[in-house]
């Protein structure tokens, strides 16, 4: 299940000191942990029951996020299993509402991993889609669909184009980098989001500007 890493992931995830621990870090999250968790706060809240996180990579944002609504069960996923072992040894800070790490392949049919479970509260991705094919995009669309509550909601994080256009230089900059490192990836635009939406009846996306250029698109699944 492991997927081959790339300068951009390398860049991303190191493993913090000492030989036994398995906790992968990187420098991003201590910058944008705060502001994501302020965001979501209104739309988590009140929430209960199970939440579905697609791509968690090293696991901070899962195990900060399971700290700070601890009334919600974050179940986190990966592809690659190095990530799932990471997410695990986060999850040792906070285990009573972080189940062990699920290996799911977004862009596949989540059937036979969440057979298990009949629904979520909230399935969240941050940072996920852009160094993805556009089918993992296409997947997390369709499977939630399927999987989110009739008044649930799916979320997304990170940078994304307006109208076709970059937000900022940075983020122009950054998604040719990706794109030399992976022509499958790249900066989605939100359009793209929305159409999927209305393709798998969710409503237009809440959309709220964060630090850096990101943004944060919160779907509400159509009655």
């Amino acid at each position: 299940m492991t997927t081959p890493t790339t300068p951009h992931v390398n860049k991303y995830r190191s493993k913090i000191s000492g030989s036994n621990d398995e906790r992968l870090t990187t420098e991003v999250f201590e910058r944008n942990k705060k502001p994501i968790s302020k965001a979501l706060f209104p739309y988590l809240d009140k929430i209960t029951g199970d939440a579905l996180e697609i791509g968690s990579g090293t696991g901070q944002h899962l195990s900060y996020l399971a700290k700070n609504f601890p009334h919600i069960i974050w179940h986190g996923t990966d592809i690659d299993e190095v990530h799932c072992k990471s997410i695990d040894a986060w999850a040792k800070f906070n285990s009573l509402n972080l189940p062990h790490a699920l290996a799911l392949d977004a862009a596949s049919d989540w059937s036979s991993v969440l057979k298990e479970y009949d629904s979520f509260n909230v399935i969240i991705s941050m940072n996920v889609i852009h160094i993805s094919p556009i089918s993992t995009l296409e997947g997390i669309f369709l499977n939630s669909a399927r999987f989110i509550k009739n008044d649930g909601i799916l979320v997304f994080y990170g940078p994304f184009k307006k109208g076709n256009k970059h937000t900022g230089e940075g983020n122009k900059i950054f998604d040719q980098r990706l794109r030399s490192e992976n022509s499958t990836w790249g900066v989605r635009c939100i359009s793209t989001l929305e159409r999927l939406a209305a393709d798998n009846k969710f409503d237009s996306p809440e959309v709220i500007e964060m630090p850096a250029n990101n943004y944060l698109l919160v779907f509400k699944k159509s009655d």
